[in-house]
């Protein structure tokens, strides 16, 4: 039990980091069809500085390539003037991997949660800049 609540705890702390710091990436960001995305906050605190690139984000094949090598196609679900969406629902378990991205301030949101292996579920937020 004190394990599930040092997790909602963490992810909380993530998403509130990201509600009142919209603005950490500066005026001069400008999307692009790739970005690097630097994880600053987490709730899996081992993720903190690892980076992930997502391409294809003017085109309908976008990407995902995580630090660790995974490379996942992530299509776009929403995108408005100020918000793109990607998603990853993997075909055999089920899980999902969201990114958020603010068009823009260039932060953005991670999600991943599933049950591959065991039950899994991360959070965490950091700054895009165009490669």
């Amino acid at each position: 039990m004190a394990k599930k609540a040092g997790t909602f705890v963490r992810t909380l702390v993530v998403l509130i980091a990201a509600a009142v710091s919209p603005l950490w990436a500066g005026p001069d960001f400008k999307m692009a069809d790739t970005l690097t995305c630097t994880i600053e906050a987490s709730s899996t605190p081992a993720e903190i500085g690892r980076k992930i690139t997502v391409s294809g984000l003017t085109t309908a094949a976008s990407q995902a390539v995580f630090e660790n090598h995974v490379r996942s196609s992530m299509p776009k679900i929403f995108e408005s003037e100020k918000t793109l969406v990607i998603q990853l629902v993997a075909a055999i378990s089920g899980s999902v991997d969201t990114i958020v991205i603010d068009k823009t301030s260039g932060r953005f949101a991670h999600t991943a949660a599933g049950a591959f292996l065991d039950v899994h579920a991360i959070s965490e937020t950091g700054t895009c800049r165009p490669d």
